[in-house]
C-alpha cells in the first residue's frame, strides 16, 4: 500500500453484505485507529506492519472508499474514515449487546466489561475497584475485562468515543454527552518535597512565597484550585505521577491525594503545606455516555461498585468527606503575610 494509504475503488462495490471476514477487517480498522496508526497497530495485534496495511487496503477496496492517509504528516482518518469508524462503534457495541442478552437467557453473565479509570487510583485505600471486579469476575467467569487507566481528561474523552462504556475519576470539564455519578470524595493538599526552601521552614507564609506551582494539565486549575491562582509556575503535569515527580526535586510545589502522598510523608521526603489553608475536596465520579444503555455486565459492575461503597459507609454525599487529612504532625502556623 502507498505512503498516503490505497486508491479509492469503484464506490459500486461498497460492502452490502457482512461477512466473517469483513468482521475481522473493521475489527482491525478499529485497532489502527485507537493505536494511532499502522506502526504502533502491529504491536496490538501481534502481526507485521506489512500485514496490517494489507488488511485496511482489503477493507477499504472492500468498501470503496479511503478511510485514512499516512505519511509524514502522520496518521489521520479521512472524513468518510470517521464516519465509518462512528458506525463501527455502534456495530459492535450491537454485538456486544446481543452476546451480553443471549448469556442472560441462557442464566450467564457474559460479556464484555470495557472501564477508564484515573492513574494511580490503586493507592487510594477507599477505592472499591478491586473488590468490584473480583466480585463482577466471581458472578461472571467469562467477562472479559478491558481496563485503561488514564488521566482525567483521557477519561471522558473515552467514554464520548464509546472505547469504554464506564469511567471512573475527577471531572472538572463537564461534558453534555456524558451523565455523572458521585462515588466518594477525596481530599487533596498542597505539598513540598525535601530541599524545597518551605520544607524545613519553621513557618510557612500563606502566599507560600511565591512558590513554583506545578500545574496539572489534566484539568482546569483556575476551578479545581483558585486559591494557588496567583502563585508562578514554570511546569506542568499531564499524569498525577509526573505532578509527584515534580514535588519531589524539591524545586516545586503542587497537589496530590492524601492517599497518594502518604508513602513519602511517612518516609519524610514531602510536606503538607498548611493544610488547613490549601486542603481541597475532590469528586471521585462515575461517567457514561447519554442516550447509551449499559449493558448487563455494565449495570452489575455498576452495582457492585456502589454496594461496596455503602458498605465501606463511603455512599454517595454531597457532604463534606469524613475521610482524614494527611497523618503529618503540622509543622508550622500559618503567618499573615
Amino acid at each position: 500500500m502507498s505512503e498516503s494509504s490505497c486508491i479509492e475503488s469503484d464506490p459500486t462495490l461498497a460492502l452490502r453484505r457482512l461477512a466473517r471476514t469483513d468482521l475481522h477487517l473493521l475489527s482491525v480498522f478499529m485497532t489502527v485507529v485507537a493505536a494511532g496508526g499502522f506502526s504502533a497497530a502491529q504491536v496490538a495485534l501481534n502481526v507485521g506492519q506489512s500485514t496490517v496495511s494489507r488488511h485496511m487496503a482489503d477493507l477499504e477496496s472492500r468498501l470503496g472508499m479511503r478511510l485514512c492517509q499516512r505519511g509524514r504528516v502522520g496518521f489521520r482518518l479521512t472524513d468518510k474514515g470517521r464516519m465509518v469508524h462512528g458506525a463501527c462503534q455502534r456495530l459492535f457495541a450491537a454485538l456486544e449487546g446481543f452476546r451480553t442478552e443471549m448469556g442472560a437467557i441462557s442464566g450467564q453473565l457474559v460479556g464484555e466489561l470495557s472501564l477508564a479509570v484515573v492513574d494511580n487510583w490503586i493507592y487510594d485505600a477507599a477505592s472499591p475497584l478491586t473488590a468490584a471486579l473480583a466480585e463482577i469476575k466471581a458472578r461472571g467467569p467469562a467477562i472479559r475485562v478491558n481496563l485503561h487507566t488514564l488521566a482525567p481528561d483521557k477519561i471522558a474523552l473515552a467514554v464520548l468515543d464509546g472505547g469504554v462504556s464506564l469511567g471512573i475519576g475527577v471531572f472538572h470539564h463537564r461534558q453534555p454527552g456524558l451523565d455523572y455519578q458521585l462515588l466518594y470524595q477525596d481530599p487533596l493538599e498542597l505539598y513540598c518535597g525535601k530541599g524545597h526552601p518551605l520544607f524545613d521552614a519553621e513557618s510557612v507564609p500563606r502566599d507560600l512565597g511565591g512558590a513554583d506551582y506545578v500545574r496539572r494539565g489534566y484539568l482546569a486549575e483556575d476551578k479545581a484550585a483558585p486559591q494557588v491562582a496567583q502563585l508562578p509556575s514554570s511546569a506542568t503535569a499531564h499524569q498525577m505521577e509526573g505532578v509527584a515527580y515534580l514535588i519531589l526535586t524539591g524545586q516545586h510545589i503542587g497537589y496530590l491525594p492524601v492517599s497518594y502522598a502518604t508513602r513519602w510523608l511517612a518516609e519524610g521526603a514531602m510536606r503538607a503545606l498548611l493544610p488547613e489553608v490549601y486542603r481541597v475536596q475532590t469528586k471521585i465520579e462515575i461517567a457514561t455516555k447519554k442516550a447509551a444503555a449499559l449493558s448487563l455486565v455494565g449495570r452489575t459492575f455498576l452495582e457492585v461498585l456502589l454496594g461496596l461503597m455503602a458498605r465501606q459507609g463511603t455512599a454517595p454525599t454531597d457532604g463534606p468527606s469524613q475521610r482524614p487529612s494527611s497523618s503529618q504532625p503540622p509543622r508550622s502556623k500559618p503567618t499573615s503575610t
